[in-house]
């Protein structure tokens, strides 16, 4: 019900933001619009989460900074994106650039918190590991599949869904092994900020963006068969 309450209005927004103020995803004048449903989301969020878990933060304790070394090469991928942005590109500080820092902040926070947060600690309760992830990764990706209201082509589409697919499964494992969500939350803030930043700049991100995909897609792969295995065994 969460995911669903939040893709909807993430619907709308795309909606309003393509047919109403004629701006076309990956446009960063889209923030402009998107921010007032990214505040409404993120209320929304933290509604669901303390309604569901009784607690903003669903359930998740104190951070495991051991199992958060996993996130060291994300982190270093997105100092390097940082440093590609402010390098290659033309950087201004402006108002539209402190909103789209905001913007993207608002974004990290409620889509880990629903996604990693409420969908896969709910589904947790009910299935097991492995199906949990699934559930959380697949509803992610689908959240993305609305930006097709806001003008992404259909074939750009399901690209975006396999690689949010990715996203998700490596976002969850990464936020189980720190039995945290802020790790998580803090990288997507990032990740998501540094792309609209570079496109404002300018800037050349070279092979990083890609790195990055791949990056996650092998670290997933890695923890989701290190802890299926471990959850077997202690079973056993």
């Amino acid at each position: 019900m969460a995911a669903t309450g939040y893709i909807a209005i993430m619907a709308v927004g795309m909606f309003t933001t393509g047919h109403v103020f004629n701006i076309t995803y990956g446009d960063p004048n889209m923030v402009r619009v998107l921010v007032f449903f990214e505040v409404a989301m993120s209320l929304f969020a933290i509604f669901m989460a303390r309604r569901i878990f009784g607690r903003w933060d669903c359930g998740y304790g104190l951070i495991d900074w051991r199992g958060a070394l996993w996130m060291l090469p994300n982190f270093a991928l997105a100092a390097a994106l940082f440093y590609a942005a402010f390098s290659t590109g033309n950087p201004q500080l402006s108002g539209f650039v402190l909103l789209i820092v905001a913007t993207m902040v608002l974004v990290g926070f409620s889509e880990e918190l629903v996604f990693r947060g409420i969908l896969l600690q709910g589904a947790l309760r009910d299935v097991s590991l492995g199906k949990a992830i699934l559930i959380s990764s697949v509803g992610f990706s689908l959240l993305h599949s609305v930006n097709t209201l806001a003008g992404v082509p259909i074939d750009s589409m399901f690209e975006q869904l396999g690689l949010t697919f990715i996203f998700g499964l490596a976002m969850a494992c990464y936020a189980l092994r720190a039995n945290s969500l802020v790790p998580v939350m803090i990288f997507h803030m990032l990740w998501d900020a540094v792309q609209f930043l570079g496109g404002v700049f300018g800037s050349d991100f070279g092979p990083l963006i890609n790195i990055g995909i791949v990056l996650n897609a092998v670290v997933a792969l890695v923890l989701w068969v290190v802890d299926l295995r471990k959850r077997r065994f202690d079973a056993a």
